[in-house]
């Protein structure tokens, strides 16, 4: 394909009118970097563009984009915003890598804005994700909103961003954990970039089950307490933020966000302070949000920590969905 067919150009012209007031709105909320073009319901499905700061980020899982398609739907999108961009294109049709192409020169770091807040999002990098998952913006806005004062731990951090989201809303302390040495260097970065201090953000390279269970007082059994890790002690927390990737096995246990999301929402309850909250997600589209927000419930009454309050938090306008039941669930717990 060479060049963009006319009924997807007019399905992107579509998609930039329906962002229009999104558009004008992060303008106020300093807010740069937002999803354009959504293809999973936009009659594109294999197709994402994105942008963070100056750069055009395309994502493909099927359709074979070249750099001239790219650049006939960057010129439309360019006009539309009145702006000019650095464009990055990202082949992900092989499960489990991504081929990233640049057109042009593009900067090593790119700055991006959210809600006034900085985070590196560089396009071109190590990883084979974003930086900055942007469906999680609508979660960043309410930790930001709740965390003043509190103790938050943010688990399966990734680069962070909803624990800068939480040292800005002033927050006492922002713990964040994740195994992944590049990507809490990116935390870093971010809360460095936001001017806070030291002492009220720290990471943790460590595997998260291993640190819930501690902070929990479950503890680490059988051989799994042979195998090196920091040693903590239990400990609570105002809010716990709860992200986990769908399927993960390490020394310490499994995440399987499908069929055991208690395993780590049983610990995940008991290391939050009674009366506090946590935010917990589940990526997976085939989930039910109701079946799985039951779970939740019967898992907190046998934990004996009963869910007091649910409330469900949804993706924002930049990522519509077609019957209102976005794969990305966020629930807001208060326990």
């Amino acid at each position: 394909m060479d060049t963009v067919p006319p009924r997807f150009l007019n399905y992107l012209k579509q998609a930039l009118q329906y962002r229009d007031d999104l558009i004008a709105q992060s303008i106020t909320e300093q807010t740069d970097c937002y999803r354009l073009f959504h293809g999973a319901v936009e009659q594109w499905p294999s197709v994402t563009i994105d942008r963070y700061g100056s750069v055009l980020l395309f994502q493909t899982w099927r359709t074979p984009l070249n750099d001239e398609v790219v650049e006939q739907m960057a010129a439309y999108i360019e006009e539309h915003l009145a702006e000019e961009f650095h464009l990055v294109w990202c082949d992900r049709r092989q499960r489990g890598q991504v081929k990233r192409n640049s057109i042009g020169d593009v900067p090593t770091q790119i700055i991006a804005s959210e809600l006034g807040i900085r985070y590196v999002v560089d396009p071109i990098h190590r990883g084979i994700d974003p930086l900055l998952f942007l469906d999680f913006r609508a979660g960043r806005r309410k930790i930001r909103e709740a965390s003043a004062g509190k103790k938050v731990l943010n688990l399966f951090s990734y680069t962070c961003g909803i624990g800068v989201a939480a040292a800005s809303g002033g927050a006492k302390l922002a713990l964040n954990v994740d195994f992944a040495r590049h990507a809490l260097e990116v935390g870093k970065r971010n809360a460095q970039l936001n001017g806070i201090e030291d002492e009220r953000f720290q990471v943790l390279r460590e595997d998260a089950i291993a640190v819930l269970r501690q902070f929990s007082g479950l503890g680490i059994r059988g051989r799994a307490k042979k195998r090196p890790h920091t040693k903590l002690s239990a400990r609570l927390f105002d809010i716990v933020i709860l992200d986990p990737p769908r399927k993960a096995k390490s020394p310490f246990g499994m995440v399987d966000t499908v069929n055991d999301y208690q395993s780590l929402f049983k610990p995940a309850l008991l290391c939050t302070k009674p009366g506090g909250n946590l935010l917990v997600t589940n990526n997976v589209a085939s989930v039910d949000r109701d079946s799985w927000a039951q779970l939740l419930d019967r898992c907190a009454e046998k934990t004996a920590r009963p869910i007091r309050k649910l409330e469900f938090i949804s993706p924002e306008g930049d990522f519509p969905s077609s019957d209102g039941r976005s794969p990305l669930k966020m629930a807001w717990l208060t326990v």
